[in-house]
């Protein structure tokens, strides 16, 4: 009787210890369970953490994919065929002539970004050694409903002229011809602008553009050029149109712009007690003295065209002409520098180049311009430098090292008119004044 109680006791506790590590074994799993699927829970919420910031990177980097930089730098070597009593450089002189330089003609990074809707933001800085200026800042929108026909452009940008507009990293010469810089100092001005291109939506090769600026940049100190100086501002509307004959391997742009503006007569500063009014010359170089808060024309007209043939590589022919009526004063608010003083002027200017590629890496141009500041008065009758009539000849040889490269061979030759009454290096009787440069460039750009 004993052993079989003792037998059912042990066949108990051996269903304990049984039951007991069931039991544990059950925990066990459903602790791994549940830890698993926290883990997996964790994982889950890493993953989508990780989706979240590669988002984030993606909307980054589509902003990045929108923004588009370039730039170019021109080093440059000149040398000068200098005049024996002048320096052609600042600095320079009769007794320590500069006959020839290194230096950077231009360092320019450009920022451009365009969203998909039609809105285009631009600023280009450009590097010198002793500063930083803002060559373009602006904001273009454009139209939403007719495959951007139609742009509206806000800040500071180029005034409305072939030649301003001609990028300097890919122009053929080293400059602009000299009517250029005296009509257009910087070639930019601050204001708006309104453009029609009908040539996307109706391939219509027609292209309108209506523009009004302050009027006053590139004139005067830095200070005077952020914000208009007197109020009043300067209207410039172009039309352009392009013939294409594709089979002849020729195309024609022609167009025409027009000027429309005054220069506004300040008071000028008190220096003395009793400040005497300016004295201005007229078209004639007759003395008048205007009043303060009179208005002074300038306005002007000019024609362009440039003709592209396909022969033997590639040849160009581009031409303008423009003529008017310019205006300055030497008011220490408001200079027009590159006019140079208290006068009014008729003037009449133009150019003309050629250019020919040469194989596929070299291309030859020459141009010829001519400016006269002063077009009622000639010879002797000329009394002073500025109203000089002036004829250049430029010759430019460029080698394309590659698409990004290339070095530039440049030889300006200005002939300037003779007064004796301006006397000095433009007499009558003397040669031609000493100012021609040769000049070597290397520009790289990105």
């Amino acid at each position: 009787m004993m052993k079989k109680v003792i037998l059912v006791l042990l066949i108990l506790g051996i269903n304990t210890i049984n039951a007991q590590e069931i039991v544990n074994d059950t925990i066990k799993k459903t602790i791994s369970i549940d830890s698993l699927k926290q883990a997996i829970d964790e994982h889950s919420m890493k993953f989508g953490d990780t989706e979240e910031r590669l988002s984030t990177i993606e909307s980054e980097l589509a902003k990045l994919t929108k923004i588009k930089i370039s730039g170019y730098i021109q080093a440059q070597y000149d040398m000068y065929d200098y005049q024996d009593d002048k320096g052609p450089v600042a600095g320079s002189s009769a007794q320590s002539p500069v006959t020839n330089s290194f230096y950077i003609r231009r360092a320019r990074v450009k920022f451009a970004y365009e969203t998909l809707d039609g809105i285009k933001f631009v600023i280009q800085p450009d590097f010198a050694v002793d500063k930083v200026s803002l060559k373009d800042a602006y904001v273009v929108l454009n139209d939403r409903w007719f495959m951007q026909t139609y742009s509206l452009t806000v800040g500071q940008f180029n005034r409305l002229n072939y030649d301003v507009e001609f990028t300097s990293n890919i122009r053929e010469f080293l400059e602009r011809a000299r009517m250029t810089t005296t009509l257009y100092p910087n070639e930019r001005d601050l204001g708006a602008k309104l453009e029609a291109n009908f040539v996307n939506k109706y391939n219509f090769p027609l292209k309108l553009q209506l523009a009004i600026f302050n009027g006053n940049f590139g004139e005067g100190a830095i200070a005077n050029q952020v914000r208009d100086v007197d109020s009043n501002k300067d209207v410039m509307a172009r039309a352009t149109y392009s013939f294409q004959f594709a089979n002849k391997g020729l195309g024609v742009d022609v167009g025409a712009h027009g000027y429309f503006g005054s220069t506004k007569v300040l008071a000028q500063p008190v220096t003395n007690p009793v400040t005497p009014p300016a004295v201005f010359s007229d078209e004639n170089n007759n003395p008048f003295t205007p009043n303060a808060g009179d208005t002074l024309k300038k306005d002007w007209f000019g024609v362009e065209t440039q003709i592209y043939y396909d022969f033997l590589g590639g040849t160009s022919l581009k031409a303008e002409y423009i003529s008017g009526t310019i205006s300055g004063t030497t008011n220490a608010g408001q200079t027009y520098s590159a006019f140079g003083a208290n006068k009014v002027r008729d003037f009449k200017g133009f150019y003309f180049s050629f250019t020919k590629n040469v194989g596929k890496i070299f291309q030859a141009a020459v141009r010829y311009d001519s400016f006269d500041p002063n077009s009622k008065l000639s010879g002797n009758d000329v009394t002073r430098a500025d109203d000089l009539k002036y004829h250049t000849w430029t010759f430019a040889w460029q080698y394309f090292y590659d698409e990004n490269v290339k070095i530039v061979f440049g030889y300006t030759m200005p002939i300037n008119e003779k007064s004796d009454l301006v006397g000095g290096d433009y007499l009558s009787s003397n040669q031609d004044r000493k100012d021609n440069t040769f000049s070597i460039r290397l520009q790289a750009r990105f």
